[in-house]
């Protein structure tokens, strides 16, 4: 623009004024090629980032959202077998993205109380059926996690809205579950076992039944306890031997039907994704009444059984990233 305002000013005459009106034809047709350019690579930039899908209804749709977790906002490993596998620095980084996926791995929450916490980049949608998808590690043994929900009401990207909201699963009203449970965790001393105490007086240690060295995780940092709460679940194996010297450490028969994370061959288990769905119509308060939620954008997965199995060790659920069904080709499931 400043080099056509300069032209008209060079002259009056004849040869100069033709010479101005093919200048600035040249140059009308330069911004025109320019921004039919700059539209065609936008244009490119969006197809590149839109993904076509066949919608549960059957419909193809386009979006530039991911169907999984984009970020974590949070990671806390259960004393378990595995801790001294894990880094210090480790934030579940593998709960992000697709799963197993040039060569990723699982994210193991370790025993009793052990979570991650994340989110997704846009809300998931409460509809008709499942809405979400938690990936299982996957194995054949179920550890089953309870699995929490939050919406983003305030629009600020962070999972700070309030309480968390459980996804009711089918031993929520057993009488052996406790809900509002907490367990406090103590550093190994000379002994080596992690010891604890439980918010209703009861206290013991967590006994390796093998060796897997300590239980405690370094990310820990310099704690000398650590502190969970969330919902204690039933114990999920049974010693089923007649053999004292014998262990054989079966699935309670009838247990985790549907409802929660890393359990296998029930309800809700989707073999051609190898995880769990889950409605977010069975969200519940905090004192168990069911929620009108129409959408959230954070999940929250804890490890949900405080026991040791015998030479299975700790209870402790791994999973492997999670999806908004409505995501998700329907043909992939």
């Amino acid at each position: 623009m400043v080099l056509k305002d300069a032209l008209s000013i060079l002259g009056s005459d004849a040869k100069h004024n033709r010479w101005v009106r093919c200048t600035r034809q040249t140059l009308e047709w330069s911004e025109y090629v320019l921004l039919k350019t700059i539209s065609f690579i936008v244009i490119l930039s969006v197809s590149a980032c839109s993904k076509e899908l066949v919608a549960v209804d059957g419909s193809i749709q386009t979006t530039d959202k991911s169907p999984y977790i984009t970020k974590v906002f949070d990671y806390q490993y259960g004393p378990g077998q595995h801790a001294q596998l894990i880094p210090s620095n480790e934030k579940g980084v593998a709960f992000i993205g697709e799963p197993w996926i040039n060569g990723k791995s699982f994210t193991s929450l370790g025993g009793w109380g052990g979570y991650i916490i994340a989110g997704f980049d846009h809300a998931v949608n409460n509809t008709t059926g499942p809405d979400i998808a938690v990936y299982t590690q996957p194995s054949v043994g179920s550890e089953p996690g309870v699995v929490y929900v939050m919406a983003d009401n305030n629009n600020d990207g962070i999972p700070n809205d309030g309480p968390w909201l459980e996804l009711k699963g089918s031993e929520y009203n057993n009488p052996q579950t406790i809900h509002n449970y907490q367990v406090t965790y103590y550093k190994p001393g000379a002994s080596g076992y992690v010891t604890w105490k439980d918010v209703h007086g009861k206290e013991g240690s967590l006994v390796p039944q093998f060796g897997t060295g300590s239980w405690w995780w370094s990310g820990y940092g310099d704690k000398s306890s650590v502190t969970f709460s969330g919902e204690k679940l039933p114990d999920a194996y049974s010693n089923t031997s007649k053999d004292p010297a014998v262990q054989l450490w079966m699935p309670v028969s009838g247990l985790f039907r549907f409802g929660y994370a890393e359990c296998y061959d029930n309800e809700d288990y989707n073999v051609k994704l190898k995880a769990n769905l889950f409605d977010l119509s069975t969200a519940v308060d905090a004192s168990g009444a069911p929620l009108n939620l129409s959408k959230i954008s954070f999940i929250k997965v804890q490890s949900g059984v405080f026991q040791i199995a015998g030479w299975l060790n700790e209870i402790s659920t791994e999973i492997s990233g999670a999806a908004d069904i409505h995501l998700l080709d329907k043909k992939s499931y």
